[in-house]
């Protein structure tokens, strides 16, 4: 089930999110934590939701309001679902070598989503072989 309506994109510094209100949550069964499905003109990217302040709100980064074509203070129509499903992670291939060699890719899928997803950009935003090399030494270390 998907729930559409109209709400503009909240700014704050170089920082933007999506406010979601308490009638919307109702209407999708969720609470102020739900994985979702969020799409902006078309666009869909995968978020949770956060209770903030009083409010409920799903941050909008800078590369999915780039691909939106969506800035802080324009007015969009998004469209929210549940998102129940597994929840993906681009994978540096050296990393998935690594874990596969170590016997722990079972260990690494069964992550939570947001640990995954950490562990794949430490190792994919590495500059250097060997920060990269250390830092996929550390996951297996973790995870081993």
């Amino acid at each position: 089930m998907s729930v559409t309506y109209t709400t503009v994109v909240l700014g704050f510094g170089n920082h933007a999110a999506i406010e979601i209100p308490d009638s919307i949550l109702v209407k999708l069964g969720a609470n102020k934590r739900a994985p979702l499905k969020v799409t902006v003109n078309g666009y869909t990217y995968q978020s949770t939701a956060a209770g903030m302040n009083g409010q409920c709100l799903v941050v909008f980064p800078q590369k999915d309001r780039h691909a939106a074509k969506a800035k802080a203070g324009d007015e969009i129509e998004v469209t929210l679902e549940l998102d129940s499903g597994v929840r993906e992670v681009q994978m540096p291939p050296e990393l998935t070598e690594a874990l596969t060699a170590a016997n722990l890719l079972d260990t690494f899928s069964a992550l939570t989503y947001s640990k995954r997803k950490e562990f794949a950009r430490q190792v994919s935003e590495a500059k250097s072989d060997e920060t990269r090399d250390r830092r996929i030494e550390k996951v297996i270390a973790a995870l081993g």
